[in-house]
C-alpha cells in the first residue's frame, strides 16, 4: 500500500511540474508577443492603418498632378481628378463653384466673401506683395491686381475646397502642394504647362 501511495505521489509531482513548465512557456510566449507589439508600436507600424486612413484623401489628391501629366485630367472620371474654378469663377458672387453658390463656397472654406482680405490667407501666397488690406474678392476679379498672387490664392481656394470632408471634388493640387510651390520647395513638373517657372500658365491649366 505504501508503495502505491509513493507511486501516485510521484506521478502527481510530475504532472504538476509539467503543468508549471507549460504555464511558463505560455507566459514566455505571451511576453515575447507583447515585446514584439511594443517594438512595432515604437516603429509606428501599429498605427499604420490609422495613418493611412487619415492621409488617404491628401495622398489621393496629390496623385492628380501625375494624372494631369499623363493626360488624364481632361476626363475627371479617369484618375478621379477635376479642374478647379478660375479667379473669375471664385470672384463672381452670382455664380456657382462646384455644388455651392460662389458665396457658399467661400463660407465652406472658412472665408467671408465680403470681408476677407490678404491677411486671411497664408502670407507665402502673396508673391506680388499685394497690400494686406486688399479684399480677396477684388484680388480675384481685377486681373491687374497682383497676377501671380491672384493665381496662387485661387489655386489655394480650389485645394481647400477639395480637402473638405466628404468632398466629391478632387483638385489637382493639395493645399500643401500649393504652399510648397509658393515657397519654392517644389516646382512645376517637367512636361506640365508653364514648365519650368511660369506659375500663371501652370495654374491656368488646372481650372475650367
Amino acid at each position: 500500500m505504501s508503495k502505491d501511495i509513493n507511486t501516485q505521489s510521484s506521478a502527481d509531482d510530475l504532472s504538476a511540474s509539467a503543468s508549471t513548465h507549460v504555464a511558463k512557456a505560455h507566459d514566455s510566449a505571451d511576453a515575447a508577443v507583447s515585446v514584439g507589439r511594443r517594438r512595432l508600436a515604437r516603429l509606428g507600424l501599429g498605427a499604420a492603418p490609422i495613418v493611412m486612413t487619415l492621409a488617404s484623401r491628401p495622398v489621393f489628391a496629390g496623385q492628380c498632378l501625375s494624372n494631369m501629366m499623363s493626360g488624364n485630367l481632361s476626363n475627371p472620371n479617369r484618375g478621379n481628378c477635376a479642374k478647379g474654378w478660375s479667379p473669375g469663377g471664385w470672384g463672381q458672387p452670382g455664380g456657382n463653384v462646384h455644388i455651392y453658390t460662389t458665396i457658399g463656397a467661400w463660407t465652406a472654406i472658412g472665408l467671408d466673401y465680403n470681408t476677407a482680405t490678404m491677411q486671411n490667407v497664408p502670407a507665402v501666397l502673396n508673391k506680388d506683395s499685394v497690400p494686406l488690406n486688399t479684399l480677396l474678392k477684388t484680388l480675384l476679379t481685377v486681373p491687374q491686381t497682383g497676377q501671380l498672387t491672384r493665381h496662387f490664392v485661387c489655386a489655394y481656394f480650389n485645394a481647400k475646397l477639395s480637402a473638405l470632408a466628404g468632398s466629391t471634388f478632387t483638385y489637382i493640387l493639395t493645399t500643401q502642394q500649393v504652399l510648397d510651390m509658393a515657397t519654392g520647395v517644389i516646382g512645376i513638373p517637367v512636361g506640365a504647362p508653364g514648365y519650368p517657372g511660369n506659375f500663371n500658365t501652370f495654374f491656368d491649366s488646372t481650372w475650367q
